[in-house]
């Protein structure tokens, strides 16, 4: 009985029971108010009032938390540096973080129905696959969900390793507030990134898909011109989806005309395009918060990591120069870590939907014979201009390659001010040294006389 339950568990039959994992820990983690329901075939995403009730819990101890380490002024980042830029870069994450985690859980409740949205648009696009032959591979993408968790459970439990032992090796032993308050930001983006990934990965997948069976359409259509023409009449129009590469099917024997395939495949397109201005629109605001404080976290870490390196700062902290940089630097990695694999999977999903404009056109060049096929590629040419795929940050800036390339130049130009202004108060204090001598020396020699 338990390895039939395994067995079951480890071979999903549809699309939800597919995204169960990622379902359940962000349930759990309170960024998703909503659970996996079952009623014999069907699954659906229904919202519980203990999912509401427990994403208000999470929202309410995460700002009693900032609050208290606010009023107390006590913060993790504090025992390493106690200057007036730590100072302002440990206000700013506060409140940002504040801002960010209010918002994140307000939008999971208030902007639900667009996440749920989502994900019946991808089921549904599913069910059309069935109708041209292709069926998606649940199996590996129930794996790459588990594989996406548990390098996130993994990067959470190193990150936090590394953190308590650096300040536990020199005896520093912050409060529960300000622990709670450095790690649940984390703890909060982390899931995100992982609900984020999963559905856009499952968009990338399923435009992959399409691109594999206009590819075999054009095999066959290639293969169909080397027949004579009476034959061609006859059966170019008529063709069998044979499981593509990357695509298992079991509707193999499946007889479908072409014109019909290709339309079959315009609504799909259509159907994910739907998706994934759902999947934007729930997620740019929580993208922006991503996004604003992983910058500032890598901003200043970088700061503090170069002013440790390069002057003598930590002298009045019990922490050597190799626990300043590996902490900070690891603390600035595994946040920047988290937008490049925003960044990443965006990218490939915008890139996969913009292949099939250029397999449609493939497709084009080599019907030569039927019309109706020919009206069919113009018409899903020509909503693939007017249906693109773009994830932004609420419109501010898009999730691709040259957002890392803003991010480097917005940082290295942040950090020379942060420098400039250093430099300045150490000259500062430099000049007010000699001048308060000379004060000294002169009120003696005034005395004397």
């Amino acid at each position: 009985m338990g390895f039939k339950w395994l067995r079951k568990l480890l071979n999903p039959t549809n699309f939800y029971a597919a995204q169960r994992p990622v379902l359940r820990t962000t349930f759990i983690t309170g960024m998703t108010p909503f659970t996996v329901f079952t009623n014999g075939t069907d699954s659906v995403l229904k919202c519980t009032t203990f999912g509401y009730l427990n994403s208000c819990l999470h929202s309410i101890l995460f700002c009693t938390c900032y609050v208290i380490a606010l009023l107390k002024q006590e913060s993790v980042t504090g025992y390493f540096f106690n200057t007036e830029i730590s100072s302002l870069g440990d206000i700013l994450q506060i409140w940002i973080g504040i801002v960010a985690l209010v918002m994140t859980f307000a939008y999971s409740i208030f902007q639900r129905d667009k996440l749920i949205d989502a994900f019946h648009s991808l089921a549904k696009t599913d069910q059309h696959f069935k109708e041209i032959g292709v069926e998606t591979n649940y199996q590996s993408t129930l794996y790459y969900n588990y594989l996406l968790i548990v390098m996130s459970i993994l990067i959470q439990i190193s990150y936090c390793t590394v953190c308590v032992l650096v300040l536990a090796s020199s005896n520093v032993y912050p409060c529960i507030t300000a622990w709670m308050s450095f790690f649940l930001p984390f703890l909060m983006m982390s899931m995100v990134i992982v609900l984020f990934v999963c559905l856009v990965n499952q968009t990338r997948h399923r435009f992959h898909l399409l691109n594999k069976v206009l590819k075999s359409l054009r095999d066959i259509s290639n293969d169909k011109q080397l027949a004579a023409y009476n034959e061609k009449q006859e059966s170019v129009k008529v063709v069998r989806i044979r499981q593509p590469l990357g695509i298992s099917s079991v509707f193999s024997n499946t007889n479908r005309y072409m014109p019909d395939v290709i339309n079959r495949v315009a609504n799909i397109q259509d159907e994910l395009c739907d998706a994934c201005n759902c999947v934007e629109e729930y997620f740019k605001v929580q993208m922006l918060a991503i996004v604003t404080i992983s910058f500032l976290i890598a901003v200043f870490d970088s700061y503090y990591i170069l002013e440790t390196i390069f002057t003598d700062g930590h002298n009045n902290t019990p922490f050597s120069k190799l626990q300043f940089v590996m902490f900070f630097l690891y603390q600035g990695a595994v946040h920047m870590i988290g937008v490049v694999k925003i960044v990443f999977v965006s990218n490939k999903a915008v890139k996969e939907n913009e292949k099939i404009a250029v397999n449609v056109h493939k497709l084009m060049n080599v019907n030569k014979y039927d019309e109706d096929l020919t009206k069919q590629l113009a018409q899903l040419s020509l909503q693939l201009t007017h249906r693109k795929v773009s994830f932004t940050a609420h419109g501010f800036f898009k999730l691709d390659f040259t957002l890392l390339f803003t991010l480097v130049g917005a940082a290295t130009t942040y950090l020379v001010i942060l420098v400039q202004f250093t430099l300045n108060q150490n000259e500062m204090c430099t000049q007010m040294v000699p001048n308060s001598t000379v004060r000294s020396m002169l009120k003696n020699s005034t005395n004397n006389a």
